[in-house]
């Protein structure tokens, strides 16, 4: 059932031939380079699940369909392979966007994803609220595409990076676009030392993880960030 509904969702974003031919090589797991209608340059997944799953998310069920004119400035937390990364930067191609990805293996593949476009920068960080050390793990065996960071001044094997300091690095006055899928770190990002930067977003596209860690959604949503709930802004909840 499952390989049935995946054919379908091919053949309906790309036609019949082109449907039949995606199929065939997810089925085959010849997937280091997919050509796409509307996309530049090749993707590159690996024969794992996680990445599936990605590129169904944003190719075939269009989680990401933003409506911002113009954008200047993206920011992409937890860029993971770089797929939406990718495909913003084909609906925007004078688009500025940055893209950061704790997991070393997650960033390689990003790298090789985006960097056959211009203006994308990468950077191999945990986003936190704070400049300070993080674990990467993958805690909740979801794989590739459920890896958390935790601070941890002891055995940290990566820094993090706060919006804030992104902001001063790139110089960056408004954020168009800021794409939030960080495993549950959403909840320390807005726990504290957002007044300054949050004020300089346009939109969050943000993926909300109460099923891995209590009250993401609630520290996202509290009454304190209510002065700038004029941003529009996008949720998803995963609950498990």
């Amino acid at each position: 059932m499952v390989k049935i509904k995946l054919l379908v969702k091919l053949i309906l974003n790309f036609g019949l031939f082109k449907g039949m031919w995606l199929f065939a090589s997810f089925q085959k797991g010849d997937v280091k380079s997919i050509t796409l209608p509307g996309i530049k340059y090749p993707i590159s997944l690996r024969p794992i699940f996680s990445d599936l799953m990605i590129f169904q998310d944003i190719f075939l069920d269009h989680h990401y369909n933003i409506g911002v004119k113009n954008p200047k400035i993206i920011i992409d937390c937890g860029a993971n392979i770089g797929l939406f990364t990718v495909l913003m930067k084909n609906r925007y191609p004078d688009a500025k966007i940055i893209a950061i990805e704790p997991d070393p293996e997650n960033f390689i593949e990003l790298k090789k994803n985006g960097s056959k476009y211009s203006d994308v920068f990468f950077e191999n960080y945990g986003v936190w609220n704070t400049d300070t050390k993080l674990k990467v793990s993958d805690k909740y065996n979801r794989g590739k595409w459920g890896i958390v960071v935790e601070e941890d001044l002891v055995d940290s094997n990566i820094e993090s990076i706060s919006i804030n300091t992104l902001i001063k690095k790139y110089n960056i006055d408004i954020i168009d676009i800021l794409k939030i899928d960080i495993e549950s770190s959403e909840k320390q990002l807005f726990s504290s030392n957002y007044q300054a930067w949050l004020p300089k977003v346009r939109k969050i596209v943000i993926e909300l993880h109460d099923g891995h860690e209590e009250d993401c959604s609630r520290t996202f949503l509290k009454p304190s960030i209510k002065p700038f709930h004029g941003i529009n802004y996008i949720l998803q909840m995963v609950k498990t």
